[in-house]
């Protein structure tokens, strides 16, 4: 699964892949139950009784809890780092190194697969910093594809007259990631989600805080 794209949706994914209804039960049990008080404050017992599935089942599928963990954000990690470093450069390429139209691409394009897959996306941001495997998985993708995201921002330093001189690509990089994901923090684990409006409202804001930041 991890090798896979998955679309917009986690669960949508889960509901259309061709895996047996058993296993499909059990993920999307412990997806809910892991976003909800964690992984370690989730017993398998507890996922047999929500999927209506038997513990043997669980381990049939899966060896161990941990397993059934990185299954569910596997993907996700996959696909927040672009697979395909070619939709950031074509973006770029699209918007002819135009500033403020390539930062609302990536704003909303980010913003938005995270908010699709917020309880997988939740259960990650939870995890990611206790366990080896996650943090592992997680360093090996910006291993993997983080020389071609650098080499986008670099462009769009190099050839765009709107960005500072001074500015460095990873600057740029660590300004987007940590709006982009405070603000989801915000809104799904912190103060409640806001209308679609008030999301707008907001990404716009974030969009001019980081124009701002890097235009001359």
């Amino acid at each position: 699964m991890a090798e896979q794209q998955i679309s917009k949706d986690f669960k949508a994914w889960v509901e259309d892949s061709d895996m047996p209804a058993g296993k499909k039960k059990v993920v999307l049990a412990a997806l809910k139950l892991f976003s909800a008080q964690g992984f370690d404050g989730t017993s398998t017992q507890e996922i047999a009784k929500e999927s209506g599935m038997s513990q043997a089942t669980i381990f049939k599928y899966f060896k161990t809890k941990e397993d059934l963990l990185y299954f569910i954000i596997a993907p996700l990690m996959e696909n927040i780092i672009p697979v395909y470093v070619e939709d950031f450069q074509n973006s770029l390429q699209a918007h002819g190194n135009n500033l403020k139209s390539f930062i609302h691409y990536v704003v909303r394009s980010r913003y938005q697969f995270i908010a699709d897959n917020r309880e997988v996306a939740s259960i990650m941001l939870s995890e990611i910093l206790t366990k080896d495997k996650v943090k592992a998985k997680f360093m090996e993708l910006i291993s993997e594809r983080g020389a071609g995201i650098f080499k986008v921002f670099t462009d769009l330093v190099e050839n765009s007259d709107e960005v500072r001189s001074d500015i460095k690509p990873e600057s740029i990089i660590r300004l987007i990631v940590s709006q982009v994901l405070v603000y989801f923090l915000q809104n799904y684990k912190i103060f409640g989600v806001k209308s679609d409006m008030q999301v707008n409202e907001d990404l716009d804001e974030i969009e001019k805080l980081i124009i701002s930041a890097i235009e001359k």
